[in-house]
């Protein structure tokens, strides 16, 4: 019986868990840094379809994870689930694919020839089936303003958003009318009495244990060393590099970089009271605006939200986010070398390049003209950009919009890129197109972190797609060679497919 160890229990690692198991001759260990929450009121409270819910439990989330947007600003932290669920257990629920031309780019762009959309599509297809469509009928208000505001721009009000079509429609999301559906509910959860399977919560990974250039297992940050024939890092976009920085002797020039996110910055909105009360416990965000940029396709997402995040003076009831969803500025994460086990460093470096300062500003225009056609207007007392209540005009004086994007830009929580999949003689590559480490044997990365590059999409979906594929690979190469000695020589065989 072969012993896996999955380490990270999100998006990723509930999928990869959940799959092998399905094999009752593999035995999968579940290691997650954070507890188990199963049962719990704070696991019902994170139940809920209304994002809102989920951000206002604090223990939900890694408090002491921080990062910087823009290059040189202050520490903020960067949301992060913590606990099995990951960000899957506080995250909007909003599944989109993403383009067809991000998967074609990470082809053409990196040798990625298992990984253009013809090859995607398909599992995104099936992933489809489990998802649920806002309904017209139960948008809020402000849903409802922005989808008529694609009138505005010359574009339709009723996209399918599964779709690469421009234009405003109803979110799909991993949820059910009443109850998220993350990777925790949908995989992890039904796999739990499996008798192959062991979750073991609050067990932090410092490092793989090797034998040579084999992995052999993980030591944890309390010492304890467990043994394994394969080892899969599902820990994310910032724990997965860090794990492979903390182990003795890996070193790849790629590991750390290519960090991407996609910035974002929000306008607030006071409403006109018969339009400020929302369903308790409803769905906060269900509609969203595609635009395309003068340097992009489908690359500005106007995205509302009934609620309040916060306190502003004037209060506010709901607000909408501009976001650039193709970025070409990268940023980077590494150790802290004065705590290495602890939160790793994070610089992001949003709007580095012209072309992401160029669709951010195109972004925030966008914006204000959506807010400005009629469906917004009958709704709006008052649109003002920060906590003080500084008017929306103020965005036209340079000035105040460069000091403004400093303070108030901030990342969609969609981190990628960090040990990106590329060929063994690409510097910047850190795995290969099955997810296995260069260098090393018997280990595998199924995350974020493999992304070459942020995908036009709210990423849970892309890494539940990867996830699914790379488990199925894994498990096939595991029916081909049970042998962990000749294992390798299987993995080396064939594509992924």
């Amino acid at each position: 019986m072969p012993r896996i160890i999955v380490v990270g229990a999100g998006s990723a690692g509930c999928v990869v868990a959940a799959r092998l198991t399905e094999n009752a001759d593999d035995h999968v260990t579940l290691l997650e840094s954070g507890p188990d929450r199963a049962g719990t009121d704070t696991a019902r409270t994170l139940a809920s379809v209304n994002w809102i819910d989920a951000m206002g439990v604090p223990e939900a989330f890694h408090t002491d994870l921080l990062a910087t947007r823009l290059a040189g600003d202050e520490l903020r932290q960067y949301h992060r689930g913590r606990g099995v669920g990951g960000s899957a257990s506080v995250n909007a629920m909003l599944a989109l694919p993403g383009l067809p031309h991000d998967y074609d780019g990470w082809a053409r762009r990196y040798g990625l020839d298992e990984w253009t959309w013809a090859e995607v599509r398909p599992w995104f297809d099936r992933l489809k089936a489990d998802l649920v469509a806002s309904d017209r009928a139960a948008f809020t208000s402000i849903d409802g303003a922005l989808v008529d505001a694609a009138e505005a721009f010359g574009l339709p009000s009723d996209v399918d958003t599964y779709t690469p079509d421009d234009g405003g429609g109803a979110l799909w999301r991993n949820a059910t009318d009443g109850a998220r559906r993350s990777s925790l509910e949908t995989y992890l959860d039904p796999a739990r009495g499996r008798p192959n399977l062991l979750i073991r919560a609050d067990s932090k990974v410092d490092r793989l244990v090797l034998h040579g250039r084999s992995v052999t297992g993980v030591l944890l940050t309390d010492g304890t060393r467990l043994d394994a024939d394969e080892v899969v890092l599902c820990a994310g976009t910032f724990e997965t590099p860090a794990i492979l920085m903390r182990t003795e002797a890996y070193e790849r020039p790629g590991l750390g970089q290519g960090l991407q996110d996609h910035p974002a910055a929000s306008v607030f909105l006071s409403l006109k009271p018969e339009f400020r009360a929302a369903a308790p416990g409803a769905p906060c965000i269900g509609a969203v605006l595609r635009l395309s940029s003068s340097v992009g396709t489908g690359d500005i997402h106007l995205l509302p939200m009934h609620g309040a995040l916060g306190e502003t003076n004037p209060a506010h009831h709901a607000l909408v986010m501009a976001a650039v969803m193709s970025v070409t500025s990268t940023g980077e994460v590494r150790l802290n070398p004065d705590d290495p086990q602890g939160p790793p460093v994070i610089e992001e470096r949003m709007l580095a390049t012209e072309h992401d300062r160029t669709a951010m500003r195109e972004a925030i225009a966008c914006l204000e003209k959506a807010l400005a056609a009629k469906p917004f207007a009958d709704l709006i007392a008052d649109a003002f950009v920060d906590a003080s209540g500084t008017p929306l005009a103020a965005l036209h004086d340079d000035d105040f919009y460069r000091r403004w994007l400093r303070n108030s830009v901030g990342d969609y929580f969609h981190a990628v890129g960090t040990a990106r999949m590329g060929s063994p003689d690409d510097p910047g590559a850190v795995v290969d197109q099955r997810g296995r480490v260069h260098g090393l044997r018997h280990v595998r990365v199924m995350d974020a972190s493999i992304m070459p590059e942020v995908p036009s999409a709210n990423t849970h979906l892309p890494v539940v797609m990867i996830a699914e594929r790379l488990s199925a690979a894994l498990r096939a190469d595991l029916a081909t060679s049970p042998s962990t000695d000749t294992r390798q020589g299987a993995e080396d065989a064939g594509n992924l497919r």
